[in-house]
């Protein structure tokens, strides 16, 4: 499909003004994701588990998400985007708070695999819904400035988040951390509840089709449509690399520095530049060049930024994240720009639950393989392996003629 068809059902909300509320939401909730993920990181590290449980807790994690993403476009494209954000948030917000129990009393690795996992399966649900969200909640002259501040939640979590989160989990613990974020899923919840009670529309694409035919009809798109399959190729590949580099080697260098604080502001630094590049995406002057190849062109761009980490004291490593997060925010608000253009939006969830699996399906080998490295000392031969792939995959997808039929 190359042409952008009218969607048959009503967006859920039609005001950008309501589409803002839920969007407040989801930002507050975004902030306190790092506050988790930083308090358990250093919490298996500090209690001596070494860099392969935390390897280990978090391929599970991504491996309970992918299996939530199986389920989530077929339940976005049924029950509506805003329906699966509520839900999710409800879920999220209780197993939190079961979270910092199991903390606090120390439960072992098993049973915090166990609460991560289950805490996975709702994050890949709602994951794609959030994603589809400016496609389906919006008309097509607002899914611009909805992409934008989509980045711009994102980009503000890695810097306010991993900022306070990691001076949190530094100077407080990381069970206040973790209660935080139960909160923030909270108050994400109450904004979706909202909105939601206030508007009478809800999507009702394909809600006389039966679970298996939405995901057969779905495959079958990806299956027909070949500049999709090498998006899916090129986004697997990408998340292979980074999934490890980020999750699991940024912590083994924060120990080098000066632990939770130094990965808070690693984190934060990105977060800046990943929330200057959201701002700065739509109003850059247009370029001669299709914005697909501008997307891996940037990429490309932000790879040597991450090969360097390793060897850079803590300024140097921020600053490094701080122009990989610019590059990559740019990209990525001109990319979902293009899928949401290229794409019905009753069909919209699915191809986002896809192009998400396509990514979840190889962080957790990438997270092993990252923590099976640092563990026998390889940490910096693993980012100079990683930014060689991550180049060496944007060539590719720079070199690809058939997505340049892709409507822009």
């Amino acid at each position: 499909m190359t042409e952008t068809s009218k969607t048959t059902s009503p967006p859920e909300v039609r005001s950008f003004r309501k589409f803002r509320i839920v969007w407040l939401g989801q930002l507050i909730s975004s902030i306190g994701s790092p506050f988790q993920s930083i308090a358990v990181s250093i919490w298996i590290l500090e209690t001596g588990r070494g860099a392969g449980a935390l390897a280990a807790v978090l391929a599970a994690g991504t491996i309970s998400q992918l299996i939530g993403t199986l389920f989530s476009g077929p339940l976005v494209d049924r029950l509506g985007a805003l329906s699966i954000i509520l839900h999710c948030d409800v879920i999220r917000c209780t197993l939190a708070g079961f979270l910092a129990v199991a903390l606090l009393l120390e439960f072992n690795t098993v049973a915090i695999i166990g609460l991560v996992s289950v805490s996975g399966i709702a994050g890949g649900i709602f994951l794609p819904a959030l994603r589809s969200a400016p496609g389906v909640l919006l008309s097509e002259e607002d899914r611009p400035r909805g992409n934008s501040l989509m980045e711009v939640s994102n980009s503000t979590s890695m810097l306010v988040g991993a900022l306070t989160g990691g001076m949190t989990v530094a100077f407080i613990g990381p069970i206040p951390a973790v209660g935080f974020n139960a909160v923030s899923f909270a108050i994400g919840a109450l904004c979706a509840a909202l909105i939601k009670r206030r508007s009478s529309l809800t999507n009702t694409t394909a809600t006389t089709d039966s679970m298996i035919g939405l995901v057969r009809e779905g495959l079958a798109f990806v299956w027909q449509t070949g500049w999709l399959r090498t998006l899916l190729l090129v986004d697997a590949t990408l998340d292979l690399v980074t999934a490890g580099q980020l999750s699991v080697g940024l912590p083994a260098i924060s120990r080098q520095l000066t632990g939770a604080s130094s990965l808070g502001l690693m984190i934060a630094g990105f977060g800046a530049g990943s929330l200057m590049g959201a701002l700065l995406a739509g109003k850059l002057p247009k370029i001669p060049l299709h914005p697909i190849r501008i997307v891996y062109l940037l990429q490309l761009l932000a790879a040597p930024f991450l090969g360097v980490l390793p060897l850079s004291n803590l300024p140097v490593a921020t600053v490094c994240l701080a122009m990989a997060g610019i590059l990559n925010a740019i990209a990525s608000v001109q990319y979902m720009s293009i899928i949401q253009r290229n794409v019905d939006s009753n069909i919209l969830g699915r191809v986002m639950a896809l192009l998400v699996a396509a990514g979840l399906s190889v962080q957790p080998i990438g997270q092993i393989l990252c923590g099976i490295l640092i563990e026998g000392g390889w940490l910096q031969e693993s980012f100079a392996v990683g930014t060689l792939v991550m180049m060496l995959v944007c060539i590719f997808g720079l070199t690809r003629r058939n997505l340049g039929k892709l409507v822009y």
